[in-house]
């Protein structure tokens, strides 16, 4: 007699929604108020071995690429956003040629007009825009 085997089946995800405060830090730059953030504040961190090593904060200095990641807070402690839903144009890069505070800038600009958006909890346990058509499970 043959068994059938058991297939594992996950357990639906509690639907997760968080909105934005309109509050954005930019890593460090105030760690006071990054300490203290709330549920719904942003903090925009960069990608780059230069401004996370030796030019640690450096941001007005060129001569280095990179990019900027971003987090939001969910009451506890910062959880990874899905940045191409928010900067489609990729405003979010900068180029050897361009300071990253001025990229740093033009995001925390932009981010700040989100306030009141709803950031929805996907699949891979990083947040998105509720209308970018991410589903959760």
């Amino acid at each position: 007699m043959k068994r059938n085997k058991i297939r594992y089946q996950s357990t639906p995800k509690k639907r997760v929604v968080i909105t934005l405060t309109g509050k954005v830090h930019l890593q460090y730059g105030d760690e006071e108020a990054i300490a203290v953030a709330g549920k719904g504040d942003l903090l925009l961190h960069p990608r780059c071995e230069a401004l996370s090593g030796p030019r640690l904060g450096d941001y007005g200095s060129t001569g280095y690429a990179g990019y900027f990641k971003l987090d939001v807070h969910d009451g506890s402690q910062w959880q990874p956003v899905i940045v191409n839903d928010i900067f489609p144009q990729s405003e979010h890069h900068f180029s050897k040629s361009e300071c990253a505070i001025d990229t740093a800038t033009l995001c925390m600009e932009i981010l700040r007009g989100l306030a009141g958006t709803a950031l929805l909890r996907t699949y891979r346990e990083h947040y998105a825009p509720e209308d970018s058509g991410e589903e959760a499970d």
